[in-house]
């Protein structure tokens, strides 16, 4: 005789599990720091996951291999055996199809983050490691495609990445928007051609007065500076942004302290005078869609400890009386 199991096993899968789960791997993504070895394993399960919730929104059907029970299993019919997802490979020639402002560098990006993890899965060295995650430059199309996808699945962004995360990527898809690449080469190569027509000895003043004395600097109002190499003339120059976020407290040996996320607005340079304005002219110049750092976080504050608990004030009474009193003798 067959025993009841007492609980219904769904069949297909469902939208907004999938957002669910790629919810969660973000959060824990932006808790921790941009280099952490572990992001672009954890992006890539965001990336998966907002991707085939983008499929299923449509029909649980584009998410299934192309075997009769998966097939099945995606129409809410029982299969005889587990059903199969279609591979990440397909998933994403199938995205494409379905979003049709999917731009070639989205997709090669993403399909990019998906090859390395794979080596990383399968293969013997150390793919994901190896990834220099500050210099990655296809980030900012990853992020884009995120924001496509969801777009399509009727899911807010704001509140899959969090309100600060979700705004930045909208902000950095927009920008990808906007071909500002000829405008931003043109204008810098008239700083370039300019800078370097001046005698050598001149350049070398130049240069030697627009040294900055410092790494990074946090303005009274808040915003960032990064001393960075200006593109036109190589000389030391300022990038300034504001700051979206932070990552949760972070204790690295003796020292607790939150990454900043900071989007760029602005590059300027002393030297040569060349000034760029708006993310999407800075990333068409090749600077990166945010830059960090980092803000020391106080102890006392962040573990909520009362001084007080650990000061014995009558052993203070006691000495400070036996001090007075021998100053009387």
């Amino acid at each position: 005789m067959a025993l009841a199991i007492g609980f219904e096993v769904e069949m297909t899968w469902h939208s907004d599990r999938y957002f669910a789960k790629a919810q969660r791997y973000w959060e824990r993504n932006t808790a921790s720091v941009r280099d952490a070895e572990q992001f672009l394993l954890q992006l890539s399960f965001v990336v998966e996951f907002v991707a085939r919730g983008a499929l299923v929104h449509q029909h649980p059907s584009l998410n299934a291999e192309l075997d009769e029970e998966s097939l099945l299993f995606s129409n809410g019919i029982a299969p005889r055996k587990p059903a199969r997802s279609v591979g990440m490979d397909k998933a994403i020639s199938r995205c494409q199809r379905l979003v049709a402002d999917l731009s070639e560098e989205e997709v090669q990006a993403v399909r990019l983050l998906f090859d390395t993890r794979n080596e990383e899965l399968h293969g013997d060295g150390d793919a994901l490691s190896s990834v220099p995650v500050k210099d990655v430059s296809f980030k900012p199309q990853i992020l884009s495609f995120i924001v496509k996808m969801s777009r399509f699945a009727g899911q807010d962004i704001e509140v899959l990445m969090g309100s600060d995360d979700g705004k930045q990527a909208v902000a950095t898809s927009a920008a990808l928007a906007h071909n500002r690449k000829e405008r931003v080469r043109q204008l810098i190569n008239i700083h370039k051609d300019r800078f370097y027509g001046l005698p050598k000895a001149q350049q070398d003043d130049l240069r030697k007065n627009g040294r900055a004395g410092f790494q990074s600097a946090v303005m009274k109002s808040g915003h960032h500076i990064l001393v960075t190499k200006c593109p036109a003339c190589g000389s030391d120059g300022y990038l300034g942004g504001r700051p979206v976020g932070v990552s949760a407290p972070i204790l690295e040996e003796n020292e607790i302290f939150q990454e900043v996320r900071v989007v760029p607005e602005i590059f300027e340079c002393k030297v040569c005078d060349l000034m760029i304005k708006g993310l999407d002219e800075l990333m068409a110049a090749k600077f990166d869609h945010e830059f960090v750092s980092r803000q020391e976080v106080d102890p006392v504050e962040h573990f909520g400890i009362d001084p007080m608990d650990y000061v014995d004030t009558e052993e203070i009474a006691r000495e400070y009386n036996h001090q007075f009193e021998y100053q009387d003798e």
